[in-house]
């Protein structure tokens, strides 16, 4: 998430250079990262780091596209100013960018989440892993336990839930600005 936070805000904050890339940006994000996790494997090898990397493929162009499309919408009117009081770096950054992209960027972190938590759980049942809900799951349709399947949708289902509130309070204390 944070990868895909710091590419947003650098596209983002070129517009012209956001408007080139945004087609490509948006093709990679619709690639499944569960095609892509065989071509990591073979990359990487059979070890988290693969499933992490998948994860990571996932979530990147999930907080990615809102961010930089955020701040490529910053009205030039805003922008003007904002140089024309003689900010700079940092200063600039956190008057102008900073209001602009947190909304995108915490809302592109919950979306994030979910998606991360569903790449992490697929690939525990695709490969190996020894531990996780994942395995959990391929477990219990082995053994044709629906009642420990259950368990793991609301274990997951509550872990999702639990952490998008989480960032749902965060996100209520840092854009008080915002209606709603």
């Amino acid at each position: 998430m944070l990868l895909g936070g710091v590419a947003g805000v650098w596209l983002g904050g070129r517009p012209s250079l956001w408007r080139a890339v945004e087609p490509t940006a948006d093709f990679v994000r619709s690639v499944p990262p569960i095609l892509v996790y065989p071509l990591l494997l073979m990359g990487f090898g059979y070890h988290e780091g693969s499933r992490l990397a998948a994860v990571a493929f996932g979530a990147i162009g999930v907080v990615l596209l809102p961010v930089a499309s955020a701040l490529a919408r910053v009205p030039p009117a805003r922008v003007d100013v904002v140089r024309l009081s003689g900010l700079r770096g940092w200063a600039a950054f956190r008057v102008l960018h900073l209001p602009e992209a947190l909304p995108a960027l915490l809302m592109g972190a919950r979306l994030a989440l979910t998606t991360a938590l569903v790449i992490t759980v697929v690939t525990e049942m695709l490969v190996g892993s020894r531990y996780g809900l994942g395995v959990r799951a391929l477990a219990a349709l082995q053994e044709y336990r629906p009642e420990r399947l259950w368990l793991v949708v609301l274990l997951s289902g509550g872990l999702n839930a639990v952490l998008s509130g989480a960032l749902v309070a965060l996100e209520r204390r840092l854009v008080r600005w915002q209606p709603g």
